[in-house]
């Protein structure tokens, strides 16, 4: 899996990080404001890289994201950051 991250939706400002897993090469930064023109635009950039996903924190304004990112063809889960799974042995 090429390009792995996350996304972490505000009112004004989508948070992403991401890991290029061929590089080892980390990407930290911010889409703002966040709409879906900027989305888009940002999304553009993992245009034929291969395999790309990211988690959403299951929040308001997910959907948007999953929508944008199904035109480009970037995995995208949702997730609920309260009901991670604890690790074994806790």
């Amino acid at each position: 899996m090429p390009i792995v991250g996350g996304l972490d939706i505000h009112r004004k400002q989508i948070t992403f990080d991401y890991l290029d897993t061929g590089t080892g090469q980390v990407q930290r930064g911010q889409i703002s404001p966040a709409d879906r023109e900027h989305l888009r635009a940002w999304l553009a950039r993992f245009n034929g890289t291969g395999d790309v996903a990211f988690a959403v924190e299951g929040c308001t304004g997910w959907r948007y994201v999953a929508l944008r990112r199904e035109a480009l063809f970037v995995r995208v889960e949702v997730r609920d950051l309260r009901r991670r799974p604890v690790a074994a042995g806790r």
